[in-house]
């Protein structure tokens, strides 16, 4: 019989006989989701082994006393996080006990007192707690940064002796800051896309603040919850004897605060929030009260030809007392060496555990080419501030010479793809762009982003998904976004649009309240309100959608908030048979529209952007245009009204089916396509379409033209030989088209 010493980790799921009662199905479905996500991969980072798994019960065994402390606590943790935002009545809790004896080895089993101890231990612990021996206690007490208060000794079942136990701290008051473990190296270091996972569970679904009324908590109420360290990386100042070198003081400033946001146990604000105090004589120990942050991070960047010096240092902002400072220096070839030693050190200090990947510039789509990031950079700088067209077209090239210089730096292929989307008529005349090579332009530096993604491509693909009706794909993507970058709250804004959109308007309100928690004064503020809104008409709560909308300014030179949230706003009215007000919104909107260049008012504008996944959803929203006087088309098409297919008749006369005519309108050309029983397209080459009904309308999606509605009419004067039978009109396109006899293949 061999026996051997190990440490035993022991869990399991509180009250889980009343969950199981509750919801047998989901229950289930959720702690084996668990175990993948959270308990399995913990288990091994740690380098422990599950030997036994007990219908909600698991025991695992550790050759290391403080892996497997640092497992449970990384467990509860991550099940805290997760459980931030589910009901009290359906979350996920453990008890964890844990002993250090000698076992008996069966094959892969493991029995004894070692075992019988650790089982009895985590009967002991609370929910959401840790319960351990003295032996663990006295092994990692100064190893570790975790607090043990005694529970003296505990009599317990089918043991003779009473066992001396203690309750894991994980935030001791002695310690000042808990920290996720006590050791640095790479054998032992979570990956960034784990680590940031949590975070998004932590921010999307922890969140307390009453969306109703518009307002919000000072940030630091709800950071008052959050034991983690919180910084904010205040914009370096550049000491450079070349002023217009800002640039690079910026550029180091937001990869630092990228680098700092992935490090597990650490809450770093939004490069967004703090840049907001750049120029300004703001004293410490209000920017951390304003954006609810313990620390601040400050300092100065100085470049003179090739040579670097980066002074920083590290500021409580209770106490406004220096915590840390540092000087490195070294070259700018050395530029993104240097940041991982500012990375390092931070983390040193704040006793946190890096990632695996620390220092690796290309995690977010980056470079090791250190000239393709200046000229990034460079791009930036003009990019991300108020330009005129010729400014925009410098910092567009910009963006291609980066990626002319690397053409695998994925950041500066995202941007490009960005600017390509954000071409208007002026700048794409100061480009000297056409209309087929900007399309072409665009797909090229998409798919090379692809290769190497970055946070701006995930949220552009995200935003691309949305807009072709696919959210569920849309919502997949963007914590990937997160994971790579948790400190930047335009990846939540982006997850609740799609979850609006999507059907799932309270989870919409928790990831909004997560952007807000990473940057508490955004300049976005007007897009928060109207997804707030949106959200609340989707649940049907047209009144308090209404109290929300009406609190953002719309004279702001913001196009999309108010684009958005007028048509809501007239829906909203409509619905509550506001006739006046709703009349009042109408009229606005045609402004606004106006002001665009495009037709007055119709539900052909509202459903190519309100890309609602149900039905239900998209019908209330139409619902209220009705109400409203909203018409179903442009004015003046010359068609009859009594010749327009229902949307029954269009499911019967054209699905299943195959079309052949002419478009007449922007040009004039022949097409042929199948329209297959469940909608997908055949017969536009090298483009994905789908088609489907909506009320009235048919609407088709595609990676080329997003979301498009119509409307389809018989015309009387048609002939089968003129392939002219039917018309169907959208916003820019009118089609004349015959079905053929036969009939589509399946």
């Amino acid at each position: 019989m061999d026996r051997k010493l190990s440490a035993i980790l022991a869990a399991d799921v509180v009250g889980y006989s009343a969950l199981m009662e509750r919801d047998e199905t989901g229950t289930f479905e959720t702690l084996v989701a668990e175990r993948k996500r959270l308990i399995e991969p913990e288990v091994e980072r740690h380098h422990g082994r599950i030997f036994k798994l007990m219908g909600d019960g698991l025991l695992a065994e550790f050759g290391s006393v403080v892996d497997a402390v640092e497992c449970a606590v990384a467990l509860q943790r991550g099940l805290g996080e997760r459980n931030a935002g589910v009901p009290q009545n359906a979350r996920l809790e453990l008890r964890i006990g844990i002993n250090l004896g000698e076992v008996i080895v069966d094959g892969d089993d493991r029995y004894g007192e070692g075992v019988n101890v650790a089982a009895r231990l985590e009967q002991l612990a609370e929910p959401g707690g840790i319960c351990v021996s003295a032996k663990v206690a006295r092994e990692v007490e100064k190893t570790l940064a975790f607090g043990f208060e005694s529970l003296g000794e505990q009599r317990v079942k089918n043991l003779a002796q009473p066992v001396e136990a203690y309750r894991v701290v994980l935030a001791p008051k002695g310690a000042g800051l808990a920290r996720v473990g006590g050791r640095r190296g790479l054998a032992g270091r979570r990956t960034a896309a784990a680590a940031a996972l949590l975070v998004l569970v932590a921010l999307g679904l922890g969140a307390a603040w009453w969306w109703g009324g518009g307002g919000r908590s000072p940030p630091a109420a709800l950071a008052a919850g959050d034991a983690r360290p919180s910084l904010v990386v205040l914009p370096f100042d550049n000491l450079s004897d070349d002023k217009a070198q800002g640039y690079l003081a910026d550029g180091f400033t937001e990869d630092l605060t990228t680098e700092l946001a992935r490090i597990p146990g650490l809450f770093v604000v939004s490069r967004n929030a703090a840049f907001a105090y750049k120029g300004k004589e703001t004293p410490p120990t209000a920017i951390a009260s304003e954006l609810g942050v313990r620390f601040l991070l400050e300092g100065s960047f100085r470049r003179v030809g090739d040579d670097m010096r980066i002074n920083a240092q590290l500021i409580d902002g209770s106490t406004a007392g220096h915590v840390w400072a540092d000087r490195f220096d070294g070259r700018w070839s050395e530029i993104f060496t240097l940041q991982d030693k500012v990375v390092g050190s931070i983390a040193d200090t704040l006793e946190l555990r890096l990632v695996g990947d620390a220092g690796n510039p290309l995690v977010d789509g980056g470079t090791n080419n250190t000239k393709a990031y200046e000229v990034l950079l460079k791009g930036l700088e003009i990019y991300n501030r108020p330009n005129t067209p010729e400014e925009f077209a410098q910092a567009f090239r910009m963006f291609q010479d980066a990626l002319r210089v690397d053409p695998n730096f994925g950041r500066a292929a995202a941007y490009l793809a960005w600017a390509y989307w954000d071409l208007d008529a002026p700048r794409s005349k100061a480009l000297g762009l056409s209309e087929d090579a900007t399309s072409t332009g665009f797909a090229a530096a998409l798919e090379s982003a692809a290769r190497n993604p970055s946070t701006p491509y995930y949220q552009l693909k995200s935003d691309l998904l949305l807009r072709e009706h696919r959210s569920d794909e849309s919502i997949a993507l963007l914590p990937k976004a997160i994971a790579i970058n948790p400190s930047d709250p335009w990846n939540y804004v982006g997850l609740a649009h799609a979850l609006n959109f999507n059907g799932q308007p309270r989870e919409a309100r928790e990831y909004l309240d997560a952007a807000l928690r990473v940057d508490p004064d955004p300049g976005w503020e007007g897009f928060r309100l109207y997804q707030v809104g949106l959200s609340l008409f989707t649940e049907g709560r047209f009144e308090e959608a209404i109290a929300v909308l009406e609190k953002i300014d719309l004279e702001s030179p913001d196009p999309w908030a108010k684009f958005y949230a007028v048509q809501v706003l007239i829906a909203a009215h409509g619905q509550l048979g506001n006739a006046e007000r709703a009349a009042s919104y109408k009229a606005m909107f045609g402004k606004i529209l106006a002001e665009r260049g495009s037709e007055p008012p119709n539900k052909l504008i509202t459903q190519q952007f309100f890309v609602f996944k149900q039905n239900a959803d998209i019908e209330r929203m139409l619902g209220g245009l009705s109400k409203a006087g909203v018409p179903d088309l442009p004015a003046d098409l010359g068609l009859d009204e009594a010749d327009r297919l229902t949307g029954a008749e269009i499911q019967s006369d054209l699905f299943g089916k195959s079309l052949s005519g002419q478009m007449v309108r922007p040009k004039v050309e022949p097409f042929r396509l199948t329209i297959a029983a469940d909608g997908v397209v055949d017969g536009k080459p090298g483009e994905d379409v789908t088609v489907w009904v909506q009320e009235n309308f048919m609407c088709k999606a595609s990676a080329k033209t997003l979301t498009v509605c119509g409307a389809v009419f018989r015309n009387p004067s048609g002939t089968a030989a003129a392939q002219n039978e039917y018309v169907m009109v959208n916003r820019w396109d009118r089609m004349e088209f015959s079905v053929e006899d036969q009939a589509a293949a399946p």
